[in-house]
Order: C-alpha cells, then sequence, then structure tokens
C-alpha cells in the first residue's frame, strides 16, 4: 500500500500538442486510485518543435472542472529548443497547491499560444504521487 514514506509515483503523458495552433485549448482527465490522496510533483512539456509565442504563452494548467489552475499553471516560454524539457524547474512557481484530495477528478487543461508566427510542439505530462 502507497504511503507518505513509500507513493504510488504516477506520469500521466498526452498526446503531441501543437502549442503553435489556434485550434482551441484541449482537456483531459486524470483519475487517482480510490481513496487516495496526491501531491503534484511536477508538471512540464517534452519540447519537439521549437516554441515561439507573441501574445500568450502556451500553457499547461492542472486543476478540476471549477478550477482549472488549482493545482498547477505552467507558462511555456517561447524559444524554447527541440528535444529539451520545459518543467517547473524552468516555471518554478508552476505549482499553486501540489495536494490533491481524495477522489478528485483532475482536469489537464492545455491551451495554445496567441499571436502571429506561432510555433511550438510537445508532449504534454504530468506526475502526481499517490497515497493512501
Amino acid at each position: 500500500m502507497p504511503t507518505y514514506d513509500n507513493p504510488r509515483t504516477c506520469c500521466y503523458s498526452f498526446p503531441l500538442m501543437d502549442f503553435g495552433a489556434a485550434a482551441g485549448a484541449t482537456y483531459y482527465a486524470i483519475q487517482g486510485p480510490p481513496g487516495h490522496v496526491g501531491r503534484v510533483v511536477d508538471v512540464g512539456v517534452s519540447i519537439q518543435e521549437a516554441t515561439v509565442f507573441a501574445s500568450t504563452l502556451g500553457i499547461v494548467e492542472v486543476g478540476t472542472a471549477a478550477d482549472p489552475d488549482a493545482y498547477a499553471k505552467l507558462n511555456i516560454a517561447t524559444g524554447q529548443a527541440v528535444k529539451t524539457m520545459f518543467n517547473t524547474v524552468d516555471d518554478t512557481d508552476a505549482i499553486i497547491s501540489a495536494d490533491v484530495p481524495a477522489d478528485t477528478d483532475i482536469v489537464v487543461k492545455l491551451t495554445e499560444g496567441t499571436g502571429a508566427a506561432l510555433a511550438g510542439q510537445g508532449v504534454p505530462f504530468v506526475i502526481i504521487d499517490w497515497f493512501k
């Protein structure tokens, strides 16, 4: 059984996202093990195409349906090179509230940047430790 000393660590990765497209936000769901509380450990994107954002940045939010960034909001910086990782090491205030109550339906919202001449594709991920 996972405990605080020995959590069950899960990495949730999502399909390649074009943060430079203008298709609208994309949503994914995460459901933890029944009765387990969680702790958001990391949020990031494996960059597959260099990022170029103008007006607003590409964003990965981790939260609930009622509060999309309840747990984290990662602002992907422009100028990220291909084959690099952009995560909470780069955006150090991305994790807003790490603790996830038991049996919470988590929503991951991926939002493209805005402006002219946009680019940036990557594979988003969220890492959560689960405890009983």
